[in-house]
């Protein structure tokens, strides 16, 4: 099927991935604002709630809930559903962390993009970088407590954020079911995010 040459308003509307695209933009843009008072961007959220889920030794929403600091992990995906598998578990008893790169493929950014993330969170003391053991072995990244304050703190804000969504909860529920595919959760992962 060739373009129109002059596309009109409703068949550029009708296009599902650029909705989805544009909803996407104006959900962050939203998102930034509630959490501009905690110092802290929805991709800023979004490393630590990946590594509060991975966190959780037993997968459940249970354990992911208890490591963000909350009663419900309802809106953050589990890192086992994005296909990938934490480290070991710590003295604690908590997973070790997530390696720099399953991290980056968790949130949905570029790897040279979490970089810079991993290095400002660092600075501010909210997480911070395992050894793995032995030579040669690459390193897992961990929420440190001052983290999980700053989560726990944002985690009812971003939770809010479905109340954005017209409908009950089963609505927005079936939303998540719906866009979840798209993010390669099936597959094992987002891949590098443009």
């Amino acid at each position: 099927m060739s373009a129109p040459s002059s596309p009109s308003r409703a068949e550029v509307d009708g296009i599902a991935a650029w909705t989805v695209i544009r909803a996407a933009r104006e959900l962050a843009r939203r998102l930034a604002v509630e959490l501009e008072p905690l110092e802290i961007s929805p991709v800023e959220f979004g490393v630590l709630a990946q590594l509060a889920a991975a966190e959780g030794l037993d997968g459940s929403a249970s354990g992911r809930a208890s490591a963000a600091g909350t009663a419900s992990a309802t809106g953050t995906a589990s890192t086992a559903s994005a296909g990938i598998a934490p480290g070991t578990t710590d003295a604690t008893g908590r997973a070790d962390g997530l390696r720099q790169a399953d991290l980056a493929r968790a949130v949905g950014v570029r790897p040279q993009s979490m970089t810079a993330l991993v290095a400002g969170l660092t600075t501010r003391a909210l997480l911070v970088r395992r050894a793995d053991p032995g030579r040669g072995r690459h390193s897992r990244l961990a929420l440190t407590d001052a983290g999980r304050a700053l989560l726990a703190d944002a985690w009812p804000l971003v939770t809010a954020s479905d109340d954005w969504f017209a409908g009950d909860a089963t609505d927005t529920e079936a939303l998540v079911a719906t866009l979840h595919p798209l993010l390669g959760t099936a597959r094992g992962g987002v891949g590098e995010v443009p």
